[in-house]
Order: structure tokens, then sequence, then C-alpha cells
């Protein structure tokens, strides 16, 4: 896992890259998510930038939001029944959901090798550009 710097370095140059302007406001959420541990919501986010800009609106960390995930420098993680959280870990990864306590966990598989039936899947002529899985169980401080 990369530190809390280079991942601020990595989202400041993405922006720049993607000619995304950088507001004291982006600028702020930018280091709130480079500081993030584990997968804050929206609302996780707004009230840490809030610490540092009081007056920001809700609105205005949200659309940056989702202009970073529409530019791929962050994704999403939507787990049913919960908020949508968000996150900045640009390693190659997948999630374990403990299904009592609700906590998500990064997992580094060593190995997925997925084969497509895109035949029997209906899948032709797509292209996958990310997998995303999720393993559900129980966590050791819930057994």
């Amino acid at each position: 896992m990369r530190s809390s710097a280079d991942r601020y370095t990595q989202l400041r140059s993405g922006c720049a890259d993607r000619g995304l302007r950088l507001t004291p406001q982006r600028e702020v959420l930018l280091r709130v998510l480079s500081g993030a541990m584990g997968h804050p919501t929206a609302d996780d986010l707004v009230r840490r930038v809030r610490k540092v800009l009081p007056t920001v609106s809700h609105a205005t960390v949200y659309r940056n939001l989702q202009e970073l995930v529409r530019e791929d420098l962050i994704r999403t993680l939507e787990v049913a029944g919960t908020a949508v959280q968000f996150e900045v870990n640009p390693d190659e990864h997948h999630h374990f959901v403990c299904r009592k306590c609700g906590h998500i966990w990064d997992v580094y598989l060593s190995s997925l090798d997925v084969r497509i039936n895109r035949r029997r899947t209906g899948l032709d002529g797509f292209q996958v550009d990310h997998r995303n899985v999720q393993l559900h169980g129980v966590c050791a401080g819930c057994r």
C-alpha cells in the first residue's frame, strides 16, 4: 500500500493531467482522501473536509467526488444495504465484507484468473476494464 503522501501526489498529478482545476475545496478533498483509511462515505468525507473548510457544502464535496470517479482517479465501492463508499487505493485488490458488522477489508489475491464464457453469458464484444470481487462472510471479531 502506498503512503498518503504518494497517494496525494498521484491524485494531484492525475487532476492536472486531466485538466481538473485544483480549487481550494478540491485540494482539501484530495488531502482528506489521501489520508483516509478504509472506505469512507461521502458524509464521512464532508465531515473531514469541514474540519479544514467549515463552510464547504455537501453538494460541492459530492460533485468533486463524482468528477474524481468519472476521471477514474478514485473508485466507488457499493455493498447492498449500505451507503456508497469511496476508495483511493490504486493497487489491484478486492474486498471482504463481514455480514455481521458490515466492515470491509481490502483483500489482495495472489491469483485471480477468471475466464468468462462469453457465448453462454451473452458478452461477446464486451471489454472488461475492472474486476471487483467481493468475498462475504464473518470476520474474526464477530465469530
